[in-house]
């Protein structure tokens, strides 16, 4: 499948488009209290999440902003309601910021001094919503378990993973892409902002099923998933392993996917004819969606 760039002129020569202001988030017209009130058990409360932080390390770096937009949606359609409370805020790790970090981030030395986040109306934030949204969530919330009391106990949902954008006819992952691919760009450099494009991102629907892509995120966050293990996995396979999007643990020195519980047959299936060349010799631990994306 070929997704048609959104923007693209009659004779496919040029793309048009547009910078992302909160105006352009639509709402169905149905949407009103009087319906919100006699449907109450369709509305949940989601919150999308962008960090910036010194580094990779959730070990060793620090979150150095946060961005947080909350937002009603139609559990059932995968509709986005309304736009709901934010937050945002910096935080001053103390160091100064490698040249690196604020080359990619827009984020100064001067912006941060004696910033520091208020994680108590994050937690306020997380407590209020049924789900936690992020585009690289395996990223953002072992950085973020580490500071909130709240979200360690909430289902975490990813973007980048829970939604099939290669089968949608995407090259691409990366959030900043997809947003140009739909049409917008945001150049504000802010962690909220980033959180505004991803949940702006969201209420595209799919070319194929004609829903909005938070249904099928919403869908997928719901369900356990397993983490393959191929333990002892012989070195020749590496590259099998690899272009079926498993990655490598150098610190167990082991090749690890998560994938939905019931894909497990066709995996062993796979792993057994392609890398062991016999039986399966490698775990299967089932993870609960409040466990998804935590640290290792």
């Amino acid at each position: 499948m070929t997704f048609k760039w959104l923007g693209k002129s009659a004779d496919g020569k040029t793309i048009t488009l547009r910078q992302l202001e909160l105006a352009h988030f639509k709402f169905p017209a149905y949407f009103t209290p009087e319906w919100e009130a006699l449907h109450a058990t369709e509305i949940r409360v989601g919150a999308v999440i962008d960090i910036e932080s010194t580094g990779l390390s959730n070990e060793k770096d620090q979150i150095i902003e946060i961005g947080v937009r909350q937002f009603k949606f139609n559990r059932v359609t995968g509709e986005l309601l309304s736009l709901e409370k934010h937050y945002s805020g910096f935080q001053d790790p103390g160091e100064p910021l490698s040249e690196e970090i604020k080359a990619l981030t827009g984020i100064t030395d001067e912006q941060l001094k004696g910033q520091s986040i208020d994680w108590s109306a994050v937690n306020a934030l997380f407590s209020t919503s049924h789900l936690l949204i992020a585009h690289n969530a395996a990223f953002d919330r072992p950085f973020v378990d580490q500071q909130s009391t709240v979200s360690s106990e909430k289902i975490w949902a990813c973007s980048l993973r829970q939604i099939d954008w290669t089968a949608k006819g995407f090259p691409t992952q990366k959030l900043e892409m997809l947003s140009v691919f739909h049409g917008f760009f945001n150049d504000a450099h802010r962690a909220l902002a980033d959180a505004d494009s991803l949940l702006y991102l969201l209420t595209f629907s799919d070319a194929s099923t004609n829903t909005p892509y938070l249904l099928e995120l919403v869908n997928n966050a719901r369900k356990p998933v397993v983490h393959m293990i191929a333990t002892a996995a012989p070195f020749e396979s590496k590259d099998f392993l690899k272009n079926r999007n498993y990655r490598w643990d150098g610190q167990n020195r082991v090749w690890t996917k998560q994938i939905a519980k019931e894909e497990v047959a066709s995996e062993k299936d796979w792993l057994e004819k392609t890398v062991y060349l016999g039986s399966f010799r490698g775990k299967t631990v089932e993870i609960q969606p409040v466990d998804q994306f935590k640290a290792q």
